[in-house]
């Protein structure tokens, strides 16, 4: 399969917002199942401007495939100090890292009590203090933005929903990501002049290490390799530009200032919690 044979004419599941067809009108749908079918088309396609985000498609390509991410170390534990820090200061989140246990013989099993296993013990399985009820929330995240949001203000702005969300996981409340792009006036010469692409990232239980979603959610998976898939699909039609950067009701857009308290609220709100 190629970008080329991608259904453009599928319509918007049931489960989009009205809005969203409304905002963005005639439209191209272009909807990848999962990471891997997105990691695969990408590699078999180029960017014509091939160092744009002052880096090279292959070498870009290849982080992207095995998972690596440059954001800095350093950098991503500052900023996850921070959004805990300021979660902490709202009473959102609290200083407790590690949960007392108990003993019990018919809870959630955590691990066991070696010895009172080996004493034939009934309680020796040991379970939280506290019983947990699962919340689940799905989130999209738009990465529709103008020309000048810089590179370095989208990698912040990543850095911070991802802090922030390892944070509500904390809490029980497992996150769905699917990365959304909107553009209109994307091309010429076609019947419809929108474009919208849906990349499932993670599943609400999945491991949500922060290198990995980062070494995906960063400055490259627009200007990089979405441009490539543009050009590739619209060739001498796409407009200039590459269209209009477009917003979406109900997504978070990483071209926009992100306010990880206001966030956490409004999810911990959503889901009852």
């Amino acid at each position: 399969m190629s970008i080329s044979d991608f259904n453009l004419d599928m319509p918007f599941p049931d489960i989009f917002l009205k809005d969203w067809a409304e905002t963005l009108g005639p439209r191209d749908f272009m909807m990848f199942r999962n990471m891997d079918h997105f990691r695969y088309e990408v590699s078999k396609i180029s960017q014509k401007e091939d160092d744009n985000c002052g880096m090279s498609y292959e070498k870009a390509l290849s982080m992207l495939l095995n998972g690596i991410s440059d954001f800095p170390a350093d950098r991503q534990e500052l900023i996850r100090n921070t959004v805990r820090s300021n979660l902490h200061k709202r009473g959102l989140i609290t200083e407790e890292v590690y949960e007392n246990f108990r003993y019990t013989n018919d809870g959630t099993k955590v691990d066991f009590d070696i010895g009172k296993y080996a004493n034939g013990e009934p309680d020796c399985v040991m379970s939280p203090a506290r019983q947990y009820i699962d919340f689940f929330y799905e989130l999209y995240v738009n990465i529709s933005y103008p020309y000048h949001v810089s590179n370095d203000k989208i990698r912040e702005t990543v850095a911070k929903v991802l802090a922030t969300i390892e944070e509500l996981e904390r809490q029980h409340i497992y996150i769905k990501i699917t990365l959304v792009l909107p553009i209109k006036n994307v091309c010429t010469n076609r019947k419809r002049s929108s474009f919208f692409a849906t990349v499932p990232l993670f599943s609400h239980k999945d491991n949500k290490s922060v290198e990995v979603m980062s070494s995906v959610l960063n400055d490259r998976l627009l200007r990089k390799f979405f441009f490539a898939i543009l050009e590739e699909e619209y060739k001498d039609d796409l407009a200039y530009g590459y269209g209009t950067a477009t917003k979406l009701e109900g997504t978070l857009n990483v071209g926009k200032t992100f306010n990880e308290v206001e966030f956490f609220e409004n999810i911990v709100q959503s889901v009852g919690a």
